[in-house]
């Protein structure tokens, strides 16, 4: 049974994200517009995760088990692309606002939050890149992979 404050914290994301999507479809400035889908993907991105997470806990699903040590999973990969991939966006609605004329407030808060999020998701890369190495050795030296 979910706590009040668990269903709390998804119907709040749930009301954030939508609120920023019908502002995002409802504004007529482009870089607002981009602005408002990448505070959209921020809030249900996450709540998307929550959800799973309950529907399998529903059906008394085992939660997936990752190995913090090995090769990164699919899931792994698809968050890193989609959260850079919005980062990038988020970027890209500065350089707009520059280009028509802004202070340039949005761009560097962008960059900010991209470099953030860039080392946050670096460590799947670096897991990626540990198990290659790994996989490549143990050929070398004729051991298990």
């Amino acid at each position: 049974m979910m706590l009040l404050g668990e269903i709390g914290l998804r119907l709040g994301t749930a009301v954030a994200g939508v609120g920023s999507a019908i502002l995002a479809v409802n504004l007529d400035d482009l870089v607002m517009r981009l602005v408002a889908v990448v505070i959209a993907v921020m809030f249900i991105g996450p709540l998307v995760v929550l959800l799973v997470m309950d529907v399998r806990e529903w059906l008394s699903r085992p939660p997936p088990q990752f190995d913090p040590t090995g090769r990164p999973g699919a899931v792994e990969w698809g968050f890193v692309v989609f959260f850079d991939g919005v980062m990038a966006l988020f970027v890209y609605a500065g350089i707009l606002d520059v280009r028509r004329g802004g202070s340039g407030e949005l761009l560097v808060t962008g960059v900010m939050v991209g470099v953030v999020m860039l080392l946050l998701t670096s460590g799947v890369v670096a897991r990626w890149l540990r198990h290659r190495r790994a996989r490549r050795f143990s050929r070398l030296t004729g051991g298990p992979e």
